[in-house]
């Protein structure tokens, strides 16, 4: 019986626990972090004629030597050919241009590993962002 007497007590004292107002919950600060390195890309854009359907195309822009063979890539994008105009965009890093190196846009288009066809070298001569329109593919000799 003695226990009888002491269940009443603590239930009441739990139950005037759950009538009181609830504490604000602590929470610790939230820090934002910020990005590592949000620097702006610069692109390239256009769309290319001529890429049959489902060929491999890439375009690089590369810096070249004196003798027009690639020196360094700078950035590149894969695409898939769809038989139609296809648009690409090439975003690159405008510090990666060094002042006096000539730097092209190249492409090449291959079916099941063998070139098909290519895009005539075009010089980039300035790192700001460029529209270049469509630009033709030609046979691979």
């Amino acid at each position: 019986m003695p226990s009888r007497f002491l269940v009443l007590p603590a239930l009441l004292t739990l139950l005037a626990g759950c009538g009181s107002q609830p504490s604000e919950p602590q929470t610790a600060p939230v820090e934002l972090s910020t990005a590592p390195h949000s620097k702006l890309l610069n692109e390239l854009s256009g769309s290319l004629i001529g890429a049959p359907a489902g060929s491999d195309v890439e375009l690089a822009l590369l810096e070249v030597d004196r003798r027009d063979q690639p020196d360094r890539l700078l950035s590149n994008v894969q695409l898939k050919g769809r038989g139609s105009e296809l648009p690409f965009i090439l975003q690159f890093n405008p510090d990666t241009f060094r002042p006096g190196q000539r730097v092209e846009l190249r492409g090449r288009v291959t079916r099941a590993g063998q070139l098909i066809m290519r895009l005539p070298s075009r010089s980039i001569a300035s790192p700001a962002s460029q529209a270049l329109g469509p630009l033709q593919l030609v046979p691979a000799p």
